[in-house]
């Protein structure tokens, strides 16, 4: 195999054929000789040393994969379970400065994949940091034989001693060079032990990244501690803190880009594991867990890392194909498409899994058709892998977690242009998945809740680029449409709220509020469906004021937002209403509060600040009542201290306003409009067309009445020549073969040669010929078209095809004897296109009469393709004979009998 794709296997070492996800190749750890890469420095091959049978015979085998480094980073190890080189690295006693402040003494082990931390006085190993993600050494002068461990890709110090630390840096420098193929360096500016203090964390040493927004009590289970450890685990603006509650030091630090998914325990209501892209996983046990899982949802989303997503089943890493850390390839998200609509092993669920794993939440990132013959219909693809999950309704999976993926997968094929337009395009789609929806709601698990719910939001409002305005506004018609749905969907958020419970389930309805009511995402939302629900809402006003003391921002966010719509699209009623809640509840006070103090530079708290005035404006509006209230809090002389002679600012930043609508419907409609050339163009096809299935009807009969084939209904497909001069298949079902009159098709192809401003057309007898490519052309005859002129076939295929992505391997053209251009017939310019799917097979044509015969072969052959040929031949009675063939098939004529 001249390529390892990129799936590692971590308990077997193995090679996957993608395309049919069978075992091609494996070898038991215990049969392994080596591993390792091939040449120094950075590269992708790598070679694998194993024993054949039984004997001492072994044999190489060398790969290539973009993932070198991290393949046989986690190949070794499991270097001890090798049958040659058992490889164990020497240990070196240590002192690591801990995050106490405090020297610990620790065994540290250069490994052939990293550096390993042991416990001296239980033999186990603590850490390991793995040469891949060591960004290089550095020595702190003023320290006694320390260094400093420079890891995790954004600067993170880890401060060691030793009387053996040149030793150390060299070994496991040799160690990177020599096993993963990586080059690591100490680096020439050392640091002083105040400078480690001051950048322990990198580049998050900041005030911005430590400063918490909200903070957690958690019981940290690892296998460090014999027991549960408590810790404080707080969220900042870009990374997720863990303290020690007695001294409040930062116990261990990482970004929020670096989550890759959140896990809520099944068994226990109380534990969650948090998964990272480089394989860490951190479990915590906290009685505030669903509030604190939507706080940090929230701070990773906003933090611009999108891929993240809430779930009951841990990652199975064989599952995915590719890095965590990065999207897998455009053919790996094509064939898990495949595996939903076909499952390989015949198990649905674990197809699903499957997907989840190695689709991003955020939608497939590949869901565009791409320009080519051989590109992929991704839009088909993702339809029937929603129909696939829409099939199972009937009975919906036993386990929740297996319900839960089913939501989850749909909501990334719905994220995508293709699944957000098929809501309301696909027959059967919005029975199937409300059925499915309604089935599952009643299961009252907040896990498939959220998941269920979700993804609906991700159906209100799309979560990708380039989208449609009028196709939200019908998916939220839809939605909306059913008044007995949104009472259980309130009835829900009403019940959670009051007890206390489901924030998930909570956040989920919050959004899906917003999307319907608050502006600028209710101006797709019908007037009808926007009153309705609007009403259900406000009848239930005390219930979002209980939200604004909740731990999690998001969530008061959502709250303050809901409660805007309210006020601002209510009636008078409504409004008095809420500003009487406001005091009785407390919230006017809370509000003023970060209305007045809250200073940041994160957009989250911005915008909540942003809210929270513009909630104090309307509680107060034409209420006496709280107006005396703030007179009480802000006496006279303060507010006189207070005065200022400059302006005020007029203008703020709108950070809760973040769509233009306006702009994006005037987007699309520039986008829509038809430029004058593809009008014009338009108009000669549509006179080319009717031309061309008047002959077709003349050749149909012609043949039925040579070979006595009985009449058949015959659909005609039109090759349009667009812009690019390419073309394009209106109807793909079925190959076609499509003959057009050159005397129809020559005045478009003069207007596109002119439009180009190159000649394309050049005279007849200036025919040359060379041994590879020719520039040939194909006299027209007395056709009615003055000057005698032809068509360059050679720039015209060229231009067609290299759109296309297609290589031309030959093109000529040969005359088999002399002609008489000026006595032929009108001669017809055949254009033959054979597609099955989107694949461009190949073709010749012969043309000629039995009086004047000559050849034109046109041999298209492209790789990975068998070249299948075509012939079309013409009489001097102008009639012709095309071969057509339906999905592969042969031709419905013989060639020798028209020849007889």
């Amino acid at each position: 195999l001249s390529e390892l794709r990129k799936h590692n296997c971590f308990t077997r070492l193995c090679v996957d054929l993608c395309a049919v996800c069978s075992l091609c190749c494996q070898w038991p750890y215990g049969d392994i000789c080596g591993i390792g890469p091939v040449g120094k420095g950075q590269g992708t091959e790598f070679s694998l040393t194993f024993r054949k049978g039984s004997g001492k015979k072994s044999e190489t085998l060398k790969f290539s994969t973009e993932h070198r480094t991290e393949l046989l980073t986690e190949a070794l190890r499991f270097r001890t379970e090798f049958s040659e080189g058992k490889i164990t690295g020497r240990r070196y006693n240590c002192y690591k400065h801990h995050w106490s402040d405090t020297r610990k003494p620790v065994n540290l082990e250069v490994t052939p994949g990293g550096i390993d931390q042991i416990d001296p006085h239980t033999n186990r190993v603590v850490c390991s940091y793995d040469y891949r993600n060591i960004e290089g050494f550095v020595e702190v002068s003023d320290y006694q034989g320390g260094f400093c461990i420079v890891y995790g890709g954004f600067g993170r110090l880890h401060l060691f001693a030793s009387e053996h630390r040149d030793e150390i840096i060299r070994s496991a420098i040799e160690h990177a060079g020599n096993f993963i193929g990586i080059m690591l360096r100490l680096r020439r500016e050392g640091l002083t032990f105040e400078d480690f203090v001051t950048e322990r964390l990198g580049k998050y040493s900041s005030d911005e990244s430590i400063t918490s927004l909200a903070e957690f009590v958690v019981q940290k289970i690892t296998t460090r501690h014999p027991e549960p450890v408590k810790r404080i685990l707080a969220l900042t603006e870009t990374c997720l803190v863990e303290r020690d509650p007695a001294s409040y030091n930062i116990v261990t630090i990482k970004p929020f880009g670096e989550v890759f998914a959140l896990i809520c325990d099944v068994d226990n209501p109380q534990v969650f594991t948090v998964e990272f892209i480089r394989g860490q996983i951190r479990k915590y046990s906290s009685t505030e867990r669903d509030s604190l899982l939507a706080s940090l949802l929230d701070g990773v989303r906003a933090s611009g890392n999108r891929d993240v997503c809430v779930k009951m089943a841990p990652t199975q890493r064989g599952q995915r194909w590719g890095l965590l850390s990065m999207p897998v390839d455009e053919e790996v998200e094509s064939l898990h498409l495949r595996f939903l609509a076909a499952p390989p092993s015949g198990n649905f669920a674990d197809a699903v899994f499957k997907f989840n794993a190695n689709i991003s939440y955020s939608g497939v990132l590949h869901a565009v058709t791409q320009d080519g013959l051989f590109s992929e219909n991704k839009e088909k693809l993702i339809n029937n892998a929603i129909l696939a999950l829409l099939a199972q309704e009937a009975e919906l999976p036993a386990v929740n977690s297996e319900l839960e993926s089913h939501f989850q997968a749909i909501r990334r094929l719905v994220a995508s242009k293709a699944g957000f337009q098929a809501f309301t395009q696909l027959p059967k789609f919005r029975e199937k998945l409300g059925v499915k929806t309604v089935k599952a709601l009643k299961r009252n698990n907040n896990g498939v809740t959220h998941a269920a719910i979700d993804m609906l939001c991700a159906l209100m409002c799309p979560m990708h680029d380039d989208y449609d305005l009028r196709q939200e506004q019908l998916n939220k018609a839809s939605l909306l449409s059913s008044k007995k749905f949104l009472e259980n969907l309130l009835e829900k958020f009403i019940s959670n709220v009051h007890h206390g419970t489901g924030a998930l389930v909570i956040s989920s309805l919050l959004d899906f509020l917003t999307f319907a009511l608050c502006a600028p995402y209710s101006e797709t939302t019908e007037g009808q469906q926007f009153d309705m629900l609007l009403e259900m809402v406000a009848s239930n006003g005390r219930t979002l004021f209980k939200l604004f003391q909740h731990p999690s921002m998001a969530i008061v966010k959502g709250a303050g937002l809901v409660m805007k719509a309210v006020i601002e699209e209510g009636d008078k009623e409504i409004a008095t209403k809420m500003q009487e809640l406001a005091l009785s509840e407390g919230a006017l006070p809370r509000h003023l509060h970060t209305s007045l103090f809250t200073v940041s530079t994160d957009q989250r708290m911005l915008t909540n600040r942003q809210l929270s005035r513009h909630l104090v404006g309307l509680w107060t509006a034409e209420n006496p009542v709280a107006m005396n209230l703030l007179k009480r809090i802000l006496p006279t002389g303060l507010l006189a201290d207070l005065d200022s002679p400059d302006p005020v600012p007029e203008k703020d930043v709108d950070r809760m306003h973040i769509r233009d609508n306006l702009k994006i419907a005037s987007d699309q409609l520039n986008r829509n409009k038809v430029p004058e050339w593809q009008r014009i163009a338009g108009k000669a096809a549509k006179e080319v067309e009717k031309f061309a299935k008047e002959k077709a009807d003349l050749v149909l009969m012609h043949w039925r009445d040579k070979m006595g084939i009985a009449q058949k209904e015959v659909k005609m497909y039109f090759l349009l020549l667009d812009d690019k001069c390419s073309f394009c298949l209106l109807d793909k079902s079925l190959l076609v073969l499509l003959t057009l009159s050159a005397k129809m098709l020559l005045p478009l192809l003069m207007w596109r040669a002119a439009a180009e401003r190159r000649p394309k057309l050049i005279p007849a007898g200036s025919l040359h010929e060379t041994s590879v490519c020719s520039s040939a052309g194909l006299g027209l005859g007395s056709a009615g078209i003055t000057g005698n002129l032809s068509v360059d076939l050679n720039v015209l295929l060229k231009d067609v095809l290299s759109v296309r992505g297609i290589t031309v391997k030959s093109f000529e053209i040969k005359f088999k004897c002399d002609l008489n251009v000026s006595n032929l017939l009108p001669c017809y310019l055949a254009l033959i296109c054979v597609i099955a799917g989107n694949e461009w097979v190949g073709g010749v044509i012969e043309t000629g009469s039995y009086d004047f015969c000559y050849s034109v072969p046109v041999h298209l052959c492209v790789c990975g393709l068998n070249p299948f040929f075509f012939q079309v031949f013409y009489n001097n009675l102008t009639y012709f004979a095309p071969a057509l063939c339906i999905n592969g098939s042969k031709p419905l004529i013989s060639t020798k009998y028209l020849i007889g």
